[in-house]
């Protein structure tokens, strides 16, 4: 755990100091794992996330920081699914294919994203289409992904697995500042 903190600290200190970055602590990523039997949807409007001119992008959240509507689906969620307590932080660290900080126009634009997402302690590789836009000074990120349980090691009880999807719908958006 202490090694992608270290990771993604080295990141952005180097992309602050050695070029123009963009970055926020109020990145939102939303998920869903719903079924036909039960809605199961959250937010983390707390997430941190910094983009680089040269593409390399990283974020890292806190897992206690997803909001349920029910109270006791966040408890669930915490304490026997993602296990807060023994991984309380999930992270990204990957480079977008082609970025130019000039091709960003006030026009949504697709880029290829990959990367490494760290999730309940278990590393793997994900590609997606970020999609990315100026609003002023800033870069608006949108970008949607699945995540799988059964590759995180997420254990879904059998009791329960017509209830919670195995297919994570995953939904990030953040607006970027100059740092």
């Amino acid at each position: 755990m202490r090694k992608y903190f270290f990771v993604i600290f080295l990141i952005c200190s180097g992309l602050c100091t050695a070029q123009q970055t963009y970055r926020t602590e109020a990145a939102e990523i939303i998920f869903d794992a719903s079924t036909p039997l039960e809605d199961i949807y959250a937010v983390n409007e707390k997430v941190n996330m910094v983009l680089s001119d040269s593409g390399d992008m990283a974020s890292l959240l806190l897992v206690k920081e997803f909001n349920f509507k029910k109270k006791l689906m966040q408890e669930h969620f915490n304490e026997n699914y993602i296990e807060s307590d023994k991984y309380p932080k999930a992270y990204f660290v990957g480079k977008i294919a082609s970025f130019n900080p000039e091709q960003i126009t006030e026009d949504p634009r697709p880029f290829e994203l990959s990367g490494d997402l760290t999730m309940h302690g278990v590393t793997r590789p994900i590609t997606t289409t970020v999609t990315l836009n100026r609003d002023g000074d800033s870069i608006v990120v949108e970008t949607a992904f699945v995540v799988r349980t059964e590759d995180h090691k997420i254990k879904v009880p059998r009791l329960l697995f017509k209830k919670i999807a195995q297919e994570i719908q995953v939904q990030v958006t953040a607006r970027l500042n100059r740092s």
